[in-house]
């Protein structure tokens, strides 16, 4: 019997529990949640009071909010927890419940059994609820009579505190949470960007209504992956698999793709996002954006187009330029070899080939320019002899020197000196420099090169007493087209592109170069600083061949009459056997009935270009292992690529010096 009381018991206090939760669950407001429970409780365990406190951070004060009466005062208010004894206090502190069944005859309650009185409390169970080990909240019940509290009451009441607790502190959470995304939100609609989250898998939870605005879809039809359904087709992969690796790495995202918007056009935007972690690193949210770029992507498309036209125009430029110069070359080339006792036409020759050398150089400047500037030329990485580069630097520059009667001296370190880069470049940026010293320093100044090292570093230092610069030159001496103070008949020339083309391939080094002067007339001083290498011993200088060593039979095909004619006299005078074609077709006719060591091929042929020819005429029986050089005036690295893949096993730019032709014909052997 007492078995089946026992169970019928704990089905009543289950079904109150679940009534309860049921009671409690729509209810947001703390004050409401604690005087519906204190009624619900106080009225099934049939008692004159029931209430629940809030206790303060000192532990000592309580806040009785939730108060249910039955035929006793309201006690709602601040209480100091010792009003209702020592041993209350004692046993809250300690998570345990305070049972008073008589509080007249409780020697518990002696100290205070007049505040006891005036609440009238007679008999009274106090639960304290302990959180991280603090008093944080306690319900009580009391009774105007004695009373004989069972032990399954005193079970009840506690949990019936801690539903109290739990279900305000949800409600204080989800509340928190709501303003927290109100104010998100509020914060995000009054970004410029489109501001988005996801969650620690990827999917996307929000977007801010910069989104919304921008796209014209309603407001939450962007969430998951629905988001990529904006994203421009030709653009979906790349945007979903950066964010797929992100996502899996933990890494920041980064990239650009379009997003339709609303007028129909896709613009394109920069999406970023970063990851949120929590205290054990743990990825919890991503943060997002998405800028429109699309005007500044336009833009780049422009400048990009802008160069690369800029580029085309530079190598037609570059190619009509050198046709002309081609023939001029050769000619000048083939006077000089054939030993004229004239001395008027030695002389003239001597001004020809300096003064073709001098454009072919302005050609070469303006191309490399662009393509030093923009990262596209190619440097060798090897290990350079400092002091050979020094030499040959001034070699170059001695002539214009000794006609200025400049007083040339070079202070140069004791020690090797080794940097790693490309020995060509290296010569060209200082004979540069020593030709600008040259170019700006009256006739009998004085010009010093110096070299300084230290264990990681060498310095080199051009300086000279010349016209010097003022302040607003010295500020943008390295930009591309700057040049100095000019007079009327540019004597200096040049087209203001050098130094620029320094400072670009001195940062390819991985060095700097700075200038300085005190101002006009008082000279300047220009300083390269490079990466030292340690290195014992020096490499052995190559030198050039200047004579040919066997002779073979050539074919020119060129359509230009002039520069055929006298490519072909400056190698038969070099002692080749030379057939000229100025059609690909008589070419390939002559080819039928004629063989040939070397092909000589101009690529801007009529019909049929220089690339086509060389497939078929290398396609002919015995031809296979013959030699094809281009002969052309474009001379870009994808000039050079091109000619390679075509078949050609050369390539020489126009106008073509007899050194070069020496050199490569030797090679054949």
């Amino acid at each position: 019997m007492d078995h089946l009381d026992a169970l019928k018991g704990e089905v009543a206090q289950y079904r109150f529990l679940v009534e309860l939760d049921n009671l409690l669950r729509p209810i947001l407001d703390p004050v409401e949640i604690t005087l519906s429970a204190a009624q619900f409780l106080g009225q099934y365990l049939k008692v004159s009071r029931c209430a629940y406190a809030d206790v303060e951070a000192d532990q000592a004060t309580l806040n009785l909010t939730g108060n249910y009466t039955n035929g006793v005062p309201s006690i709602v208010g601040r209480y100091n927890a010792d009003t209702f004894g020592p041993e209350f206090v004692r046993l809250s502190l300690a998570g345990v419940p305070y049972v008073v069944e008589d509080a007249e005859i409780d020697e518990r309650t002696a100290d205070v059994r007049d505040s006891y009185r005036k609440a009238q409390i007679r008999a009274v169970v106090s639960v304290p609820i302990i959180k991280a080990g603090r008093f944080v909240a306690g319900m009580a019940v009391h009774q105007v009579v004695p009373r004989r509290w069972k032990a399954d009451e005193i079970s009840l009441i506690g949990m019936v505190a801690h539903r109290c607790w739990e279900s305000i502190e949800r409600n204080r959470i989800a509340r928190e949470l709501h303003e927290s995304e109100a104010k998100f939100q509020t914060i995000t609609n009054a970004m410029p960007q489109m501001v988005w989250t996801a969650d620690a898998s990827g999917l996307v939870d929000y977007h801010n209504d910069q989104l919304f605005d921008f796209a014209g879809v309603p407001r939450g039809t962007t969430s998951g992956d629905a988001w990529t359904n904006l994203v421009h087709p030709d653009d979906q992969q790349q945007a979903f698999k950066a964010w797929s690796q992100s996502v899996a790495t933990g890494t920041p995202y980064e990239t650009t793709y379009r997003v339709r918007h609303h007028s129909g056009e896709y613009r394109w935007t920069l999406a970023r996002a970063l990851p949120v972690r929590n205290g054990v690193g743990a990825i919890v949210k991503w943060m997002g954006t998405n800028t429109d770029i699309h005007s500044q992507k336009l833009a780049e498309q422009v400048l990009q187009e802008t160069n690369a036209r800029k580029d085309e125009f530079l190598a037609m430029l570059a190619h009509e330029l050198r046709n002309p110069l081609a023939p001029i070359s050769a000619a000048s080339e083939l006077l000089s070899i054939s030993r004229s006792d004239d001395h008027q036409v030695q002389k003239a020759t001597s001004i020809i080939r300096r003064q073709v050398g001098h454009m072919t150089g302005l050609i070469d400047e303006l191309l490399d320019v662009s393509r030093v500037t923009r990262g596209l030329a190619q440097l060798e990485n090897t290990l350079v002899d400092i002091k050979q580069v020094i030499a040959e630097a001034a070699e170059q520059v001695r002539p214009l020197m000794e006609k200025h009667g400049h007083q040339f001296s070079m202070n140069l370190s004791p020690e090797s000196v080794f940097a790693t880069g490309d020995h060509k470049r290296l010569v060209q940026v200082l004979s540069n420099l020593l030709d600008n010293a040259a170019k700006y320093t009256s006739p009998g100044g004085h010009i010093t090169l110096t070299v300084s090292v230290s264990p990681g570093e060498i310095a080199l230092s051009v300086s000279d007493d010349g016209i010097g610069m003022r302040p607003e030159l010295l500020a943008t001496v390295f930009d591309l087209f700057q040049q100095g103070e000019r007079t009327a008949d540019r004597a200096q020339g040049g087209l203001g592109i050098g130094l620029a083309l320094v400072k670009s391939l001195i940062e390819r080094h991985h060095g700097t170069v700075t200038a300085n002067s005190a101002g006009p007339n008082l000279g300047s001083d220009f300083v390269i600083r490079l990466p030292r290498v340690i290195k014992a011993s020096e490499e052995a200088p190559v030198t050039k061949p200047n004579s040919l060593t066997s002779t073979r039979r050539v074919l020119i095909v060129d359509d230009n009459i002039d520069a055929a004619h006298t490519l072909a006299m400056l190698l038969e005078v070099l002692g080749n056997q030379v057939a000229m074609d100025f059609h690909p077709e008589a070419a390939l006719a002559r080819s039928e009935s004629e063989a040939f060591d070397v092909y000589l091929l101009d690529i801007g042929l009529p019909e049929i270009d220089g690339y086509e020819l060389a497939h078929r005429l290398r396609s002919r029986q015995g031809n296979e292992k013959k030699v094809f050089v281009a002969i052309t005036g474009y001379g870009q690295e994808q000039d050079r690529q091109q000619s390679a893949a075509a078949g050609f096993d050369y390539h020489l730019v126009k106008p073509v010096k007899a050194d070069s032709l020496i050199e490569l014909l030797n090679k054949l052997n």
